[in-house]
């Protein structure tokens, strides 16, 4: 799956173009640069793309269409400031150049991806992990107490409770200890336990708040990598509505769609948070190496927003380990930009002797600059 997307006027974002969106993407810039924005629209593309492809797979087996997108249902929170009616927002999101929807001036326009034909044909899912999921212990301990919470954090949230349907347990070693979940009757508790028996377990919301961030991120890694069912997926998109609209009769499918390619898309908003630098960089091997080695039905892709030039940094270590290496990465399959101006600095680059390497000098300027006040001041 080629995807490529142009965004102009929304927000902070004045002209963003990424030809190829890569498997693994980073992207990294100060507060208010338009991490989240860029990353909530692509999320949006894709969900749209993939209910295009819903529709296809029913009309192309003999179904009438069976839905219609309406732009004002599709935006959550900010982005109908950029994207609603009246708005100056604009996208272009492109798949295997040749399936295209756009949306301009508060219009969705997807008369270009109307009929995917069979051999294109994906079944998607789109995962949002918040930057607020801190905040998920409790609310997993007082169910429905957040009615006013936003649409990203309770599809994050959502999708963590089911997640530990089938995680009941994970090594967390970046942090030292072991998660279970403790079930009684329909309440659920999630705990942590150090691993080196140093003390006993403690429920998840007593825990520090990097433990709180990062143990639902890699609990969710862990599921949608090989726990999530596409076949109860396909259930509920599929074959549930054609028994609601006794369509069944009219059904005669042109290809098994259990052969239909299946991909996850995690985007992933500060996976650093609360963690000390060491842990950051542990932490993104566990998640690397969690979804470089999904389920054989499916695979798993990231995009990530961060602040810490450690992750990126990191980044190239796992690019020289050996590919048998379980948390190693592809040149290849990644992309890390900057933004900066409400446009994008692409920081891979290849070496004289032809090895992908991701540019970070720029990312050193404050550490530097520290260094420099430092000598200053104490040569005084």
């Amino acid at each position: 799956m080629k995807e490529s997307i142009e965004i102009k006027n929304a927000g902070p974002l004045r002209n963003i173009r990424i030809d190829h969106v890569k498997p693994f993407t980073v992207l990294i810039g100060n507060s208010g640069s338009g991490k989240s924005v860029l990353m909530k629209t692509l999320m949006l593309m894709r969900y749209i793309y993939k209910m295009m492809n819903i529709r296809s797979a029913l009309k192309n087996s003999g179904v009438k269409s069976p839905f219609r997108l309406h732009i004002k249902t599709l935006l959550h929170d900010d982005l109908i400031n950029y994207f609603g009616p009246g708005k100056d927002g604009e996208v272009v999101y492109t798949v295997n150049d040749k399936y295209t929807i756009r949306i301009t001036k508060g219009r969705l326009d997807t008369k270009d991806a109307e009929r995917i034909l069979s051999p294109d044909l994906m079944f998607l899912k789109e995962s949002w992990v918040t930057d607020m999921r801190s905040a998920i212990p409790m609310w997993l301990d007082k169910r429905g107490a957040l009615p006013d919470a936003s649409f990203y954090f309770k599809e994050t949230a959502e999708d963590f409770n089911k997640a530990l349907d089938c995680v009941n347990q994970l090594d967390l070693p970046f942090l030292g200890m072991n998660m279970k979940v403790h079930a009684s009757g329909r309440k659920r508790k999630v705990y942590l336990s150090p691993i080196n028996g140093g003390y006993g377990s403690i429920e998840l919301r007593h825990t520090s708040s990097g433990m709180q961030s990062s143990t639902p991120l890699l609990t969710l890694a862990e599921y949608f990598s090989n726990k999530f069912s596409f076949k109860d997926a396909m259930q509920r998109s599929i074959v549930s509505y054609l028994y609601m609209q006794d369509s069944l009769k009219h059904f005669r499918p042109d290809m098994e769609f259990s052969d239909m390619p299946r991909v996850v898309h995690m985007h992933i908003e500060e996976p650093e948070l609360s963690l000390f630098p060491d842990a950051q960089c542990d932490m993104i091997e566990q998640l690397v190496k969690t979804v470089r080695n999904p389920a054989d039905d499916h695979s798993v892709e990231l995009t990530m927003a961060t602040h810490s030039p450690y992750i990126v940094n990191f980044l190239n270590v796992l690019l020289r380990h050996p590919a048998e290496y379980p948390a190693a990465l592809r040149g290849e399959e990644m992309g890390v930009y900057r933004l900066y101006d409400g446009e994008l600095q692409n920081l891979m680059s290849l070496t004289r002797d032809n090895k992908w390497i991701v540019d970070t000098r720029d990312l050193s300027e404050t550490m530097t600059g520290i260094l420099d006040q430092y000598r200053h001041l104490n040569s005084r």
